[in-house]
């Protein structure tokens, strides 16, 4: 014993009781079964398909397990979760250095955490295994041998939304007035 990693109270650190729990299968089958079977009820209570609370329930349980049942879905929430942890402590910092940045009233800092929320959720899921499963595996060699034609088509949408955005912004102004300081 080192003492630095022994942050408990009597003959166990924290890390031996984390470790336990996963040993128990906590993070690999309750956890997950949890998850699923709440957001499962919660859609079911929601879209209200069926009028009985119980009926919805049961429903979501099922599902839970049979989710549990393939390991493929408590590695992939694992990982989604891991990496979403990193991806929300990346938009804190953003936020922070984008509210010294910017001033509120300003609509660029939008623009800015909106482009870079939309690149941290394609990391999150990259990173999740989530495009190698819905793409395949030669997914990422194909986007590398073209990454020059998808940067450009990227650059390209860009253009032509900024110019319908610029030009409906402008459709409210009458032509040939001068507008007023």
């Amino acid at each position: 014993m080192d003492g630095l990693t022994d942050y408990g109270w009597g003959m166990s650190s924290f890390r031996t009781v984390i470790d336990q729990w996963a040993q128990f299968g906590i993070f690999d089958v309750l956890l997950p079964l949890l998850l699923v079977f709440t957001l499962v009820f919660a859609i079911l209570e929601k879209i209200k398909i069926f009028n009985n609370r119980g009926v919805n329930l049961v429903i979501a349980l099922v599902l839970a397990f049979f989710a549990i049942t393939n390991p493929y879905v408590s590695v992939f929430f694992m990982y989604l979760f891991s990496n979403l942890a990193i991806g929300i402590a990346i938009l804190l910092v953003m936020i922070v250095l984008l509210g010294v940045a910017f001033k509120p009233e300003d609509k660029t800092w939008q623009w800015i955490f909106g482009i870079g929320g939309f690149i941290l959720l394609l990391v999150v899921l990259a990173k999740s295994g989530f495009f190698t499963y819905v793409f395949g595996a030669n997914a990422f060699y194909w986007m590398q041998q073209n990454s020059a034609a998808l940067i450009l088509v990227f650059i390209v949408a860009f253009v032509i939304v900024a110019l319908v955005v610029g030009v409906s912004g402008e459709k409210g102004k009458k032509l040939g007035t001068i507008s007023q300081p």
